[in-house]
């Protein structure tokens, strides 16, 4: 199978809204870079504008990984999304990034400081996790790094200036809630399994502009669960907040 074999499959799982039922040994991407490039195929089959990335890591030490999202997929909170119109419907609250300024692909790589010094707003955002493949969630991490890391919509909450917020800011485990119609989600442990999530801005910076990528000012970077994977399986009112981030609101309708 080819990048754009699969491709061609991802993007037929999601205009026809029919599940990839199996995936064979043969289909998984050989590597990251693979998995990568039929990100974008998919993105350029679709005719689809990047409107913000979803990047993560399993522990501070662990190497990164990311994923465009499209434009389309991406909601203002409040949202109100159709259930019926993902596969299965799991939530996670992440805090969300802005940059104030293009940062353009370059050959020398972009220093920790310049990143962090670029950085212009931060929100509450709810990615609603989703796969194309039957067999999820158990297939190859890079089938799913090729499938858009699972992720089905992303729904932001107002911008702040992350100059104000940022001071004093708990990064590591700031105040929360989650609710699920008016009862708590949240887990007993949490916390962003990366650590800071400001540390994985650094290489997706770099990770772009290795792809020829400028990041763009009007793209959100989401940056990883404070809450873990919450699934849901019938309609209801989602509601969380991060204390001087902001709150969000998503209706499964």
């Amino acid at each position: 199978m080819t990048e754009s074999t699969l491709a061609a499959q991802l993007v037929r799982a999601r205009e026809q809204h029919t599940l990839i039922d199996e995936l064979a040994a043969r289909d998984i991407p050989a590597d990251t870079g693979a998995a990568y490039a039929i990100q974008h195929e998919v993105l350029r089959l679709r005719n689809a504008q990047i409107g913000a990335w979803k990047i993560g890591a399993r522990t501070p030490s662990a190497p990164p990984a990311g994923a465009p999202i499209e434009a389309s997929l991406v909601h203002a909170s409040p949202a109100r999304l159709e259930i019926a119109s993902f596969f299965r419907v799991l939530v996670e609250m992440e805090i969300a990034f802005r940059f104030d300024r293009a940062l353009p692909a370059r050959a020398e790589p972009y220093e920790r400081d310049e990143v962090l010094g670029a950085i212009g707003g931060m929100a509450v955002a709810l990615e609603v996790v989703d796969s194309r493949f039957a067999q999820w969630p158990n297939l190859a991490p890079l089938a799913q790094l090729a499938d858009a890391q699972n992720n089905g919509a992303l729904v932001v909450g107002a911008i702040e200036p992350y100059n104000v917020i940022a001071p004093g800011f708990d990064f590591l485990a700031p105040r929360l809630e989650l609710t699920l119609d008016g009862v708590s989600i949240v887990p007993d442990t949490g916390g962003n399994p990366a650590g800071d999530p400001r540390e994985l801005l650094v290489w997706f910076v770099n990770h772009c502009s290795r792809m020829g990528l400028a990041v763009e000012p009007f793209w959100t970077v989401t940056t990883g669960t404070y809450t873990g994977a919450h699934r849901i399986e019938v309609p209801g009112l989602v509601h969380g907040s991060i204390d001087r981030v902001g709150e969000i609101e998503l209706a499964l309708v």
